[in-house]
């Protein structure tokens, strides 16, 4: 059975196209287009301030627990009414990432991907984020 985390951190990667080999996430090997928000991590970003990884394990374990963070509020980004929350939606989490620009649809797009993934739950853009942090059932 997919952990719920992790069929989100497989969604944010699908939005990023990391499954194609000439997309940015893809060369970066970093499955969220993360920016370095760290003095110490300033020599490994491109030009775009995207953080740049040596594997694709690497990417996807900051991932991981970057989503950890956002999901249980133990962050500085932001959603659409301030700084994130356990009790904050899927929309609020896109739009940390920069996903949430309606007209490409990504929140309709994640929405499917995460019920095909997670088969029996009824995810909606309202979906709290405290959510992917339960174990599935």
């Amino acid at each position: 059975m997919v952990k719920r985390i992790e069929a989100l951190a497989d969604g944010i990667s699908f939005l990023n196209k990391f499954y194609d080999p000439s997309s940015d996430s893809f060369q970066l090997r970093n499955p969220a287009l993360a920016k370095a928000y760290s003095y110490r991590h300033l020599g490994e970003v491109d030009n775009k301030g995207r953080r740049i990884f040596t594997s694709l394990i690497g990417g996807y374990r900051f991932l991981i627990q970057d989503l950890e963070w956002k999901c249980s509020g133990n962050t500085r980004a932001k959603g659409y009414h301030g700084k994130l929350s356990s009790t904050d939606t899927l929309s609020d989490l896109l739009k940390s990432y920069n996903l949430d620009n309606i007209a490409d649809g990504n929140i309709f797009i994640l929405v499917e991907f995460l019920n095909k993934a997670l088969s029996g739950a009824d995810i909606t853009a309202q979906t709290q984020l405290s959510f992917f942090l339960e174990d599935g059932k």
